[in-house]
């Protein structure tokens, strides 16, 4: 009886492994890099340093839970890649208006608008957690 449980467990961490694999390997390719957990670390932070927004970062990390506190150090984490048209991204929070999002990454609210064809023409409809594409602009 034991030796067919311990079979059955080993099976299914094999397949968790396997799956695992996969899953890490179809992250990879939207990836911009892979990074390893240190002691200390948080999401937004993490996020910070390499110009994504939390919600691209754990979108990109499905292990992660919503509040970033299975963190293991050591642990690889995908970086998602940001759009090659934008220089950074923004995620939206509750009171974001267009014309502050612009005027913190120097931009015009028409250069936001047309990296962000989501956006109305009034900027009346962002949602909290929305992805906003910062655009690449020339000096």
């Amino acid at each position: 009886m034991f030796s067919r449980f311990y079979l059955s467990i080993t099976a299914i961490t094999a397949l968790g492994a396997i799956m695992g694999a996969k899953v890490l390997a179809q992250a990879s390719d939207s990836c911009q890099a892979l990074y390893t957990v240190v002691s200390g670390d948080v999401c937004i932070n993490i996020a910070e340093k390499f110009n994504v927004t939390t919600a691209a970062l754990l979108s990109a990390n499905p292990t992660v839970d919503a509040n970033c506190d299975n963190l293991g150090v050591g642990q690889q984490l995908c970086i998602p890649s940001v759009p090659s048209n934008c220089s950074s991204q923004f995620e939206v929070h509750v009171g974001d208006v267009c014309i502050d999002i612009a005027t913190e990454y120097n931009i015009t609210i028409a250069q936001l608008e047309a990296a962000n064809p989501q956006i109305d023409s009034a900027c009346d409809n962002l949602v909290p957690g929305d992805v906003l594409c910062i655009p690449i602009v020339s000096a």
